[in-house]
């Protein structure tokens, strides 16, 4: 039982701890959720960005019109002020009459002499133009003396040229005969072995003379040998007178005188002494025969080499002699060499022709270019005319309003906008008085920041009051950067007639509509950073200590467009479905803890 009592004590203590714990967790998370910051979030919606463009502007005048005055001229009295309304019978101010006479004065005596000095230089321009027009005749006239003398001689030197070269072709047409170089080697050829063949001949013709004597020398020899073998025959004949016949009666007949002397013993001694000089006889005769027919055959061979030498001789061939011929053809080429050169001489002189007469005819011609320009150019006389003509269209301007006793009006109905000219003072260059005229229509005139021109073009409808009236829709007639502020537009309404006064103020009212963006926040939600980078905070979740808790997220966007409520993003990391926060009790940062508004 007391073990029972002590586990129930435990039991209860235990359970009294828990409660405890659970009431400060609570407690604790009571706290840290006090301390959050309370947001509030919105989901993109789709939708159009709208643009309005309000602002003010004043109602000016349509049209202006300048009152002029001649410059210099002094005032007398002004009449109007600004504001003042002026019809055409409203003078305005006029002018000292006496200085304008004064002026009208010096200004007949200025033409006057402008015009003395026109006259003198016109005479002078006539005399400049009639010797122009002398020296340019002139030079035409030695112009054409120049190219008829250049022509001449050019011409003769061309007549030169064809003489020149009639002679040459004629002294080519007549050329020297002269005997081939072919020819030459055959001519000389043929001397040349018609000299060797008589070499030739008259050799073996001594030769054969030579052969010829030896065989006459070797016949007489023979013949005087023989003479002396017969000459004891001979004394014995001529001593006994016939007894030689008698001999040689007796020998062939048989009858030997010694014979009969002495006996048979004689005649055998007889016989035995004459056989040797019989046999030696023989042989010389033979021999001489022999040589009488050898001479005859030197002979018969000397007289045919003799007769063949004859024959050729007969038949000589001249030694070709060609210097006759080599000078005349040499006189021949030293003239045409002659010819030639003066045909050159008369090409070169027919050059030096045509050179001389470019050169000629360049100098003349640019002697008449030079005459046929003024030799000065002066437009004095011009400027003086346009002088003389700009004094009479002042003079005539002073007349005027000389003729109007100095006084000025207006040429139409209007309200006097600006005055330029005070009495006493002089007309300055410009407008004296500008007026507005009234019965051109109005213009209301605003001017524009870059952002509100994007949303504003020429030729859009837009709404505008005028005082107390409502508003009416107008068109945009004039939108143009302001020559003075490049960060201004101004912005010009032509109003209908009867619509507004000068100096009015107004209201002006554009509005543009954009296309339809399908994510779209409130311009509160939307964050810039150091960088000029768009971002915005979004509701996400995360798991801590207490368990799943709601954090900030920061996410980067690119803007699309954007007013001054909503703004149009690009969807990517941000759709229809994220939850935006759009507000919030403390700045929020990057993962920060937070719990929605109640």
């Amino acid at each position: 039982m007391e073990l029972w009592k002590k586990q129930k004590k435990i039991l209860t203590g235990f359970a009294a701890f828990l409660i405890f714990m659970f009431l400060c967790t609570l407690i604790s998370r009571s706290v840290y959720a006090s301390r959050l910051p309370r947001v509030t979030a919105e989901t993109p919606r789709r939708m159009a960005v709208s643009h309005i463009v309000e602002a003010d502007g004043i109602v000016h005048q349509g049209r202006e019109y300048a009152v002029t005055a001649l410059t210099g001229l002094r005032v007398r009295t002004v009449y109007v002020q600004i504001g003042d309304r002026v019809t055409p019978e409203t003078l305005l101010f006029d002018l000292d009459l006496e200085e304008l006479e004064a002026q009208i004065q010096k200004k007949d005596l200025e033409i006057r002499k402008l015009e003395l000095q026109i006259a003198s230089m016109e005479q002078n321009r006539n005399l400049d133009t009639q010797k122009w027009q002398t020296e340019n005749a002139r030079a035409q006239e030695d112009y054409a003396r120049a190219e008829q003398k250049a022509g001449e001689a050019l011409e003769r030197a061309r007549e030169d040229l064809d003489n020149a070269q009639d002679v040459y072709d004629d002294h080519k047409e007549h050329s020297v005969q002269r005997t081939s170089d072919e020819d030459r080697r055959v001519a000389q050829t043929a001397w040349e072995e018609w000299t060797e063949n008589e070499t030739r001949l008259c050799r073996e013709m001594e030769q054969a003379k030579e052969a010829y004597e030896k065989a006459q020398e070797e016949v007489k020899r023979l013949e005087e040998e023989a003479k002396m073998l017969q000459s004891p025959e001979d004394d014995g004949t001529t001593a006994s007178g016939s007894g030689e016949e008698d001999n040689s009666k007796q020998q062939e007949t048989g009858d030997n005188p010694s014979s009969s002397a002495s006996g048979d013993g004689a005649d055998i001694k007889t016989e035995g002494k004459e056989e040797p000089e019989e046999e030696s006889e023989e042989e010389e005769m033979a021999e001489l025969q022999l040589a009488r027919e050898a001479e005859k055959k030197a002979k018969e061979a000397y007289d045919a080499a003799a007769e063949a030498y004859e024959t050729h001789m007969a038949h000589a061939v001249e030694k070709p002699d060609f210097s006759t011929e080599d000078a005349e053809q040499s006189a021949w080429e030293e003239k045409k060499e002659s010819l030639g050169n003066a045909v050159d001489a008369a090409e070169r002189a027919v050059q030096d022709a045509e050179r001389s007469q470019s050169d000629m005819m360049l100098d003349v011609g640019r002697k008449v270019a030079d005459s046929s320009v003024p030799s000065d150019a002066d437009s004095s006389l011009e400027v003086s005319r346009l002088e003389l003509a700009a004094l009479q269209t002042e003079l005539a301007a002073y007349r005027k309003v000389q003729d109007a006793s100095g006084q000025v009006y207006p040429e139409a109905e209007g309200v006097i906008t600006r005055i330029q000219v005070s009495p006493g003072e002089r007309v300055g260059d410009g407008a004296a008085i500008v007026y507005a005229d009234l019965s051109s229509p109005m213009q209301f005139q605003v001017s524009l920041t870059k952002e509100q021109k994007k949303y504003v073009n020429q030729g859009e409808t837009v709404k505008l009051k005028l005082g107390n009236a409502s508003y009416k829709e107008l068109t945009v007639d004039y939108v143009a950067e302001n020559e003075m502020n490049p960060e201004l537009y101004d912005v010009r309404i032509f109003l209908p007639d009867g619509t507004g006064t000068i100096g009015q103020s107004g209201s002006f009212r554009a509005e543009a509509q954009s296309e339809t963006f399908s994510c779209c926040i409130p311009l509160n939600a939307l964050h810039e950073d150091s960088s000029q980078r768009k971002f915005v905070y979004i509701v996400s979740e995360r798991s801590g200590i207490l368990g799943t808790e709601l954090v900030s997220e920061q996410v980067y966007v690119k803007v699309l467009d954007q007013n001054d409520s909503y703004a149009a993003i690009e969807e990517g990391v941000i759709d229809r479905e994220t939850e935006v926060i759009i507000d919030s009790t403390d700045e929020l940062e990057d993962q920060k803890a937070a719990r929605y508004q109640e």
